[in-house]
Parts: structure tokens; sequence; C-alpha cells
């Protein structure tokens, strides 16, 4: 049964009864009936076509309601099914919505936050910045913005946030807008290459490679990837991706299209799949352990077979969040703010997937210590309702869950940007767009721009949306240009690609 903007459009087959059998014949007029033999088969027969009628219109509502991948989920104490508009347990369409939206804008306020102390992979260094600034209660939005390999104004998106914008961009008023705001490999990856070629920012490697690829070299989808690039730029892309397919078919292969447009290997592609199940767990109404952890059980249910590399990392972030393993201690060596640790502070898979998923998952226990050890006053509480009031008592304010995590992240340094895109995507999914401060999105430059694409991708959720098919619904068009934004404009150091 195909959608429509108004609801399902019903399949109107006419059920034919044979000519010779004038007694099951249904007559509205019931003064025609004047018999009681009339009566009886007036009775039987309506009997009958009610209950064909039943059978089909609960046929109808199973296929509408099935998930593409035949799939259903466990979220918290009730089940989801991917598919339906609403899952039981309460969790409707329209607070998914809101989740997704939270996810959008938590990861791009996240990234800019985070931008001042970006790329220092010196924790002393950084403790001295805020330190000689006054700015230890609140490092958000640190100015001078001090990252050593770039100079973007404050309030603007870090490289990796610039990575997020171009999805969200292409969905909503790039070419994937024509087709209900789906994903397409070929059609990202041009678009994609344009975007950075108007970019004055700093590109790193894998970007630079895939736009030369295809503009210079004419290398179409996925081959304009890099084939040996497995940081974190595949999974800062998903974000978008899981706020348009969330509970709907055609999230694995959207995030296989945006992943391999830039890093075309198999290894990256797992990663950013991991984090989209992940957070499509938790925009579904998970909490983000409880994510984690089916994860980390092999995703059941979710027709994805995880990788035995993606497993066992996902099952260590298990491991240690149990321990309550300071993040500090896996990021750099033991008694050290300089030399990396098991998983590093820097942008390489899986340590930065690992350290964004701990992240997310100490923040919302409530570990806020300024080291990620959870000594700076933070108390553990594993009560989802105690947790949720706790960010919903301030609403709006800058003393919320999500600020606290984004904090302890971004002192934590190193690649802490790529980080905080997926921790701040995951807690504002968990918590709602109203734990992201006020504070925080007036510094945000995108902010507005991006929440008004952010809710007009919602709108390619609704009934009317197709469920990645293009040609199928009513979702409203926008007319804008389909030309990548050029209004990344920086003043930048030059310095090498990573």
């Amino acid at each position: 049964m195909r959608l429509s903007s108004r609801g399902p459009v019903r399949d109107h087959r006419v059920l034919e009864l044979r000519p010779h059998r004038p007694d099951l014949m249904v007559n509205s007029d019931s003064k025609r009936c004047s018999s009681l033999a009339a009566w009886k088969n007036y009775l039987i027969s309506g009997l009958l076509i009610g209950l064909v009628i039943l059978w089909a219109s609960n046929r109808r509502f199973k296929i509408v309601a099935g998930d593409a991948r035949g799939q259903a989920v466990a979220a918290g104490s009730g089940t989801l099914n991917l598919g339906s508009g609403t899952a039981s347990g309460g969790h409707d369409e329209e607070l998914m919505r809101r989740r997704a939206i939270g996810a959008v804008l938590g990861a791009l306020v996240a990234d800019a936050a985070t931008m001042g102390l970006h790329w220092i992979y010196d924790m002393d260094r950084i403790s001295g910045l805020v330190s000689e600034h006054g700015r230890s209660e609140e490092p958000a939005f640190f100015q001078p913005p001090s990252c050593p390999y770039y100079e973007y104004e404050s309030g603007s998106l870090s490289p990796y946030g610039d990575e997020l914008l171009p999805v969200l961009q292409y969905m909503t008023i790039g070419p994937g807008s024509h087709r209900d705001g789906t994903m397409d490999g070929p059609g990202f990856a041009k678009f994609l290459a344009e975007y950075y070629s108007n970019y004055t920012g700093r590109l790193n490697k894998s970007s630079r490679a895939m736009m030369e690829a295809l503009l210079q070299g004419g290398h179409g989808w996925p081959e304009c990837g890099d084939p040996r690039d497995t940081q974190a730029n595949n999974f800062v892309k998903v974000i978008p991706l899981v706020a348009r397919y969330a509970g709907r078919p055609g999230l694995v292969k959207a995030v296989d299209a945006a992943v391999r447009a830039q890093q075309n290997n198999d290894e990256a592609v797992m990663y950013g799949l991991v984090a989209a199940l992940v957070l499509e767990r938790v925009v579904l109404g998970s909490r983000i352990s409880e994510a984690v952890r089916w994860a980390a059980e092999g995703a059941p249910g979710s027709g994805v077979s995880l990788s035995r590399t993606a497993l066992e990392a996902l099952q260590a972030v298990v491991r240690h969040a149990a321990a309550g393993t300071p993040l500090r201690e896996l990021l750099y060596a033991p008694g050290s703010g300089t030399k990396a640790g098991s998983w590093g502070p820097s942008c390489a898979n899986p340590g930065a997937l690992q350290g964004a998923l701990l992240a997310a998952m100490q923040a919302s226990h409530g570990v806020s210590g300024a080291d990620g050890s959870g000594n700076s006053g933070g108390t553990s509480s594993t009560s989802s309702s105690s947790s949720r009031s706790n960010s919903s008592s301030s609403e709006g304010g800058d003393d919320t869950v999500y600020s606290r995590g984004v904090r302890v992240n971004m002192l934590l340094g190193g690649d802490n940007c790529s980080r905080g895109v997926l921790l701040g995507a995951l807690l504002a999914a968990e918590h709602g767009p109203a734990s992201i401060p006020f504070s925080w999105r007036s510094q945000t430059r995108v902010y507005h721009s991006s929440e008004v694409l952010a809710e007009h991708l919602m709108e390619f959720r609704s009934p009317g949306a197709g469920a990645g098919t293009a040609g199928q619904g009513g979702a409203r068009r926008h007319t804008s240009s389909h030309t990548p934004s050029s209004s990344h404009h920086r003043s930048h150091r030059a310095a090498s690609a990573r």
C-alpha cells in the first residue's frame, strides 16, 4: 500500500459476487427484503463481507506497520517496531521527531562549543588556557579559539561539524530534497565534492582526496572515496541520516552511501554504521547505555552483521563503563596528559568512536568530573526517571546533563570535536533539545539555519514521505538553489592535512 501526505491510500478493490447467486447480493434498501429468507441471506452475507473487510484492513495495517528489515527492537520496557509511526510504550512519532531534531542540533552545538579547544594534545596546556582566561567554570566557546591547526571565529563549526552540515543540506535543500529527503551515493558525492571546492577552511586528507578524485580525476561514487582512511569523518556524517531514517527502512543503505563518498572501505562504513545504530536506538527511546549494550551484543534484530573488530570495540566500552574507568585513562597513558593511551585521543578509529560512546554513557549516568573520572561532584544514577528529570530541571540552562558531558569531553583535548559531535547527538537525543543551553545556542553561528533545516528534514518523515524511494509521498519541496553552501569562509592559518 502506498502512502500519501493525507494518510493511507486504500486499495479500492471490489469484491465481485457471481450473478447466479442473487441470494448473496446485499441491497442497502431493507424494504426489498420482504421475506424471512431474504432477511436471513441479507444478515449472513453482511456478516461475511464485514469479516472479509476486517481481515483485509488488518492485513493492510500489518503491511504498513512492518519494517522492511523485518525487525522489532526492545527499548527500555517497551518494544518498538522500527517501521511503525507509533511505538508501544508511548514512543510515538512526534517524540521521535523531537529526539531526532535534538540529535542534529546537539551535535552541531557541541561541535561549536568545543572548537575553541580543538586538537590540543596536551591537557596541561588546556588547563593553563582556561585558567589564564578565567574560563575554568565555562570552557565552552573558549576565546580566543586556540586550535593549533586552524583559526576560525568563535561560534563556528570545526572541520567535523562542517562535514555534518552538507549531509543535512543535501537532504533538505539539495538534490536529495527531490526524493523525499533521501540519501544516494552518486548525487551526494558530487554535492560533497562541490561543497569542499567552495570551502575555505581546513580540509583533511580524505576530504581533499575525494574532491580531487571526483572533480579532477573524474571518479564517481564510490571510487572517489579514499580506500584506506577510516578516521572519525565516517561517524560524524551519520547524525542527519539517523534523524531522517530512524525507525524507517533505508538507514543502512544511506550510511553506506554517505560514508563511501569520502571513505570507500568496509571498515569506515562499519564504524559509521555502529554509531548510526546506537543513535537510532536512542532516538527511538532507549537510554544511551542500553543502546550501546545492545550493539555490543551484536545489534540483534537489526539485520546487520557487525564485524569482529566493531564488536570487540563495543564490548570494551561496555566493560569500562561498568568498571567506572575514567575516560582520561583510556585516551592518555597513565600519568601523562600528552602520550596516547590504549584508545588514544586522536581521530583514529575505533578509539575515537569508543571515546565518544563512553563519554556519552558516563555523562548520562552523572560522571561529571573535569577529567572524566567523576570526581568533581558527579553522582552515578541508573534511574531513567531521575536522570531525565535532572536534565529537564533547568531546561535551557547552562547546567544540564548535555552541557556537563560536552564540557568534560572538550577538556580531555585531542580530537575532542569528532567525539563531541556524536556525544552531543546522543545526549540531546536522550534528554531532548531543551537540554541544550540557550546561551550555547545563541553562540552557535549556524544554529538557527540548522534548526530550520532539521525541522524541514522531519517533514520527510511524515506519513506522506516515502521510505527511501523516489517519487513516493507528498512532502513539500523547496525551490532553493541546490548549489552547496559557499558561506563557510574562514580566516585560517595554512596547515598540512593530517
